[in-house]
């Protein structure tokens, strides 16, 4: 092929493979992470404390990471006072990704004993947190909803006392996460027949149905 010829033939190419896509989308190249450039997003920045406004005192002493349904990335915290007339308090604080403190949670749990599991969050969505208020564990669990969790539902908030609720299963143990990826709660009852110590002591396996954990 003449020289000529075979320069227009190269000119055309480069001007072929230089338009693609003109007055289109120009795909940017991926970036090191394997994301788009042109197309980055920001992740929520969540906080190292609960705000001053959270509703809890005490020593931060454990947190997690949840990917809520309705209100994206949250962290939850676990706090334990430390002086002597609240030993044996603590509390659970949520905090949004832009800074929003959901309702504290108190709860009874002596030191050692407030904690998550792992994994704290199995497949059904909800997030867990193990306690013991001085004789038995529990089991609190913190269900989504459209506008943070669920109530606990404490039984007996006329002495003071949150250790027992509709979702802080006392005298209870988690079990799993399982093959479906959920946790099992195990509960016991003592019937103190003659007494408590010597007595029968039954459990019963809760599982979560979608709305409530039934036998």
């Amino acid at each position: 092929m003449p020289h000529r010829a075979l320069l227009a033939l190269t000119t055309i190419c480069l001007v072929i493979a230089g338009c693609a896509g003109c007055g289109g989308h120009v795909a940017h190249a991926p970036g090191p992470s394997g994301v788009n450039q042109g197309a980055s997003s920001t992740p929520a920045v969540l906080p190292d404390a609960p705000p001053p406004n959270s509703g809890c005192d005490g020593n931060v002493i454990a947190h997690t990471d949840v990917n809520h349904d309705s209100l994206g990335a949250i962290r939850v915290f676990l706090l334990l006072k430390s002086s002597a007339e609240d030993y044996g308090h603590g509390c659970i604080a949520a905090v949004t990704g832009s800074g929003k403190a959901l309702p504290a949670i108190p709860i009874d749990a002596h030191e050692g004993t407030l904690r998550f599991p792992s994994p704290a969050t199995d497949a059904t969505g909800n997030t867990f947190v193990t306690y013991n208020p001085g004789r038995y564990d529990g089991v609190l669990v913190l269900i989504p909803t459209a506008a943070g969790f669920e109530d606990i539902g404490w039984d007996d908030q006329r002495y003071g006392t949150h250790y027992e609720g509709r979702r802080a299963y006392y005298y209870a143990e988690l079990v799993g996460p399982g093959a479906d990826g959920k946790y099992t709660i195990r509960q016991s009852h003592n019937d103190c027949t003659p007494d408590c110590a010597d007595s029968t002591i039954t459990t019963q396996d809760l599982h979560w149905n979608g709305s409530d954990y039934v036998l």
